[in-house]
């Protein structure tokens, strides 16, 4: 197994494609009402929807996924808009 490996995406992009564990999710938004969808897949189409998170404007929200969250099929991040960073750490299987 390799070890943790970040990504960081601006807007929406695929982090990685492939079986892995979620290990931390850290996004950021210059409005309110910002958000960022995570999709355990390659897009935001074909994948599942796990989840929807939102914060206030110029706060940073940090998320641990304890041990890991096993994503099947990759981890794909659709944010609102392009001014939305995320980092996303995972280890590949």
């Amino acid at each position: 197994m390799v070890g943790k490996t970040w990504r960081r995406i601006d807007g929406s992009g695929l982090a990685y494609w492939g079986r892995c564990l979620l290990t931390d999710l850290i996004f950021w938004a210059n409005k309110d009402g910002y958000h960022v969808d995570l999709y355990d897949g390659r897009d935001a189409t074909s994948g599942r929807l796990l989840c929807r998170l939102m914060v206030n404007i110029g706060e940073t929200f940090h998320f641990e996924f304890g041990t890991g969250l096993a994503m099947d099929v990759g981890i794909y991040v659709d944010g609102t808009d392009t001014t939305i960073v995320t980092t996303v750490a995972f280890i590949p299987l």
